[in-house]
């Protein structure tokens, strides 16, 4: 009973937090959450910083897995289980995808994190992983092609289906065109299509969200294949950065400063619809830090907005993630012991490829190399990669993960396109 008394929940002792729980969950059953900013900050901080405590608290789950994992996964199973009700899980879902709260986080993340890099660093960085990613990619299409073999389709048919979809990054930006362009080519209903790939693109994420965590436990055994979160190791110095001083008035600065990058992204996005809009905040940040415009005082901020949002909402965006954009039924659909194992050897051999190429042809840890240019490939986009780099505990690569899963996500929709043309 002592050990109970002493834990808390977001600041609050355990007993007061089971009751802001209870008072949060009757009004979720009586239908009267507000819609917006309010319930939906409410709803996803008070769970996620429950199922966040329990990752971190319960013996196996904490080793392994971690409080990440837990806010993701624990999120998923409380949707399609029907434990948050309908009207709850609705203002969930508007507050995460229409609303904007994804993004707010993921622009304060990217700012944070661009403005604490090494500039020589950043530069070097980018200019390789692409690279390491396309050939992380080329190991996992072979395997996935010809474990498709082996469950009876023919090796284009294992490209096309299970390894292309869980590599087109996302739903919105990734299957859902790639099954409007397989349907113009097949001449078969696009939402078929959709039911058939989106599994792949699902299960990918979760896979490597938990292999991120198996890997954040083995680089802490194994300390000399990591640079805890440095993602370069070709021995020229790097720039320590001071911790981000700060201030209500700073955080207030950095607020705007990520704001800001993401509306010119947007700007940027809405002439040249190619690039996304993510993508060009990281060019516009990228090119910023480079030509060094903003003084030293706009980039601490921006560096203490993002420490700020890191602390304060991983966990409500992580259980946001869970609850409305990992489907576990779209996963059981078509789920069977060799399906599992073509996806899961698929991300493995992309993340031990990437992992050993970054480190003997580019100079990158081996362990960061793996989880930027290999797990990342496989994710639904940026709350994909929040999601695997909270649970490997990384967020610093964050920029260069967004830069592949973009980068690859396109480079993945047009091979699709190409080879769907063989089946026709």
């Amino acid at each position: 009973m002592s050990r109970l008394s002493e834990i808390r929940i977001a600041g609050f002792p355990l007993p007061l937090y089971l009751g802001i729980l209870a008072v949060l969950y009757a009004c979720m059953v009586i239908g009267c959450v507000p819609d917006g900013i309010v319930g939906g900050l409410l709803l996803l901080m008070v769970i996620g910083a429950g199922l966040d405590t329990l990752g971190k608290t319960i013996p196996v789950v904490r080793t392994y897995l971690g409080g990440s994992v837990a806010c993701i996964l624990g999120g998923a199973v409380l949707s399609s289980a029907g434990l948050i009700p309908q009207g709850a899980l609705e203002t969930a879902d508007r507050f995460v995808n229409d609303q904007g709260f994804l993004i707010f986080y993921i622009a304060a993340l990217i700012c944070g994190s661009l403005f604490n890099i090494d500039r020589d660093l950043l530069l070097r960085a980018t200019a390789r992983i692409l690279p390491t990613a396309i050939m992380a990619l080329a190991a996992g299409g072979l395997t996935v092609g010809l474990l498709g073999m082996c469950m009876g389709h023919s090796f284009l048919e294992g490209i096309l289906y299970i390894f292309v979809p869980m590599t087109s990054g996302g739903m919105t930006a990734g299957a859902v065109p790639l099954s409007s362009m397989y349907s113009q080519v097949l001449g078969q209903d696009a939402g078929e299509i959709l039911t058939r790939i989106a599994p792949a693109t699902v299960l990918g994420n979760v896979i490597a969200i938990v292999l991120a965590a198996l890997a954040n436990n083995f680089g802490r055994k194994h300390p000399r294949l990591t640079g805890n979160g440095q993602l370069i190791n070709d021995g020229k110095p790097v720039e320590k950065r001071p911790p981000a001083k700060l201030s209500f008035a700073n955080l207030a600065t950095g607020l705007i400063i990520s704001l800001a990058f993401y509306q010119v992204g947007e700007l940027f996005h809405t002439f040249c619809g190619v690039v996304p809009t993510y993508a060009w905040m990281i060019i516009l940040v990228v090119a910023v830090k480079s030509l060094r415009i903003l003084s030293e005082e706009m980039e601490n901020a921006a560096r203490a907005w993002g420490e700020f949002a890191i602390y304060s909402w991983t966990a409500a965006s992580l259980t946001g993630i869970g609850i409305t954009l990992i489907d576990l039924d779209t996963i059981m659909t078509r789920m069977t012991p060799l399906y599992f194992l073509t996806v899961a050897a698929g991300v493995a051999a992309i993340t031990l490829t990437a992992g050993f190429a970054g480190a003997r042809l580019m100079g990158f840890y081996p362990l960061e190399s793996a989880i930027a240019a290999g797990m990342c490939t496989t994710n639904m986009g940026g709350s994909g990669n929040v999601a695997t780099l909270s649970s490997a505990e990384r967020m610093e690569l964050l920029p260069f993960a967004q830069i592949v899963t973009r980068s690859c996500g396109a480079l993945m929709l047009t091979l699709g396109g190409i080879l769907i043309r063989l089946l026709a």
